[in-house]
């Protein structure tokens, strides 16, 4: 859809794009397919729903490589490579980025079996959902006890507590959750001990989210434990290891999407980014609504 309503109707890549899928009644459309660099769809390779079939996966992409063998190289390739800073469609995404500082985390999701479940369901046990959790500077400071001394503790509010629970990192499904859900919670970062610059802290949490609006009649009910060390020459967090368990409840069951019962234990495991370099293009899941592009233009 972001492609087939993009204005920029002139752009190469929106035009290569277009061009592959001239045939398709519904234009450029999602899926995995095969074209040629010149713009000759070969196939759609993906096979298999709800359960991928990778054997047959498999003999689909051969089948295309072997048409591709059979174009004539002058019909299968381009002559000019194209230019990625030019030549690339721009997307709102693309103006939202990481400030400098940023603790990363990468988030992994899994939910356990539950009565009456099918791979048609997204919370089935067979799939699992990788996220990005990001804390700035002035957000991450929450997670730092005003006294560097072992024993020290404090008590977390604001986005540091909230974002677990209102960005979904809790549970398998997607749900519209609002600070107001969150009925009772209590998050707490304590200085365990510390060896030169490094602070070692026991990150604890209970949480009991409840929604009662149009769009979410869900709830949760979990905890949190983990253990993180901060760096206070450096004033940043070098290392980081939390999960939450849970059991999460949908309130409503939607035709389209789900299959079961609507409650199911759910395992979090959040940990430092190792994909946090210049090639790492994934944003969080909730850029837009959760975070919205204020959030990194004022670190």
């Amino acid at each position: 859809m972001s492609y087939n309503e993009h204005p920029d109707k002139s752009n190469w890549e929106h035009r290569i794009t277009t061009k592959i899928f001239s045939r398709n009644p519904a234009g450029i459309h999602q899926g995995i397919y095969v074209a040629t660099p010149s713009g000759q769809l070969l196939a759609r390779v993906n096979a298999g729903w709800p359960d991928p079939d990778a054997d047959e996966t498999l003999r689909l992409i051969k089948q295309a490589v072997a048409r591709y063998k059979q174009i004539p190289v002058n019909e299968r390739i381009i002559t000019e490579l194209p230019n990625p800073q030019t030549d690339r469609l721009k997307f709102k995404q693309d103006q939202f980025s990481k400030p400098k500082g940023t603790l990363d985390l990468r988030v992994t999701k899994r939910g356990y079996a539950f009565p009456g479940m099918t791979t048609f369901d997204e919370r089935h046990p067979k799939f699992f959902g990788i996220d990005r959790l990001w804390f700035k500077p002035s957000e991450y400071q929450q997670f730092i006890p005003r006294q560097l001394t072992t024993n020290a503790s404090v008590s977390i509010k604001g986005p540091a507590l909230e974002r677990w629970i209102l960005h979904n990192h809790m549970q398998k499904a997607c749900s519209a959750w609002w600070p107001e859900h969150i009925k009772q919670a209590t998050f707490t970062s304590t200085i365990t001990g510390s060896s030169g610059d490094a602070i070692d802290i026991e990150l604890k949490g209970t949480f009991q989210v409840k929604a009662d609006s149009e769009w979410n009649t869900g709830s949760y009910q979990g905890t949190l434990l983990g253990k993180a060390t901060y760096n206070q020459r450096t004033r940043e967090f070098i290392a980081w290891d939390s999960v939450m368990y849970g059991k999460s409840t949908l309130g409503k069951l939607l035709p389209n999407a789900h299959v079961g019962d609507p409650s199911q234990m759910v395992a979090t495991y959040a940990t430092f980014n190792p994909l946090a370099d210049a090639d790492d293009a994934m944003v969080p899941s909730d850029w837009l609504y959760g975070y919205g592009l204020n959030w990194c233009l004022n670190p």
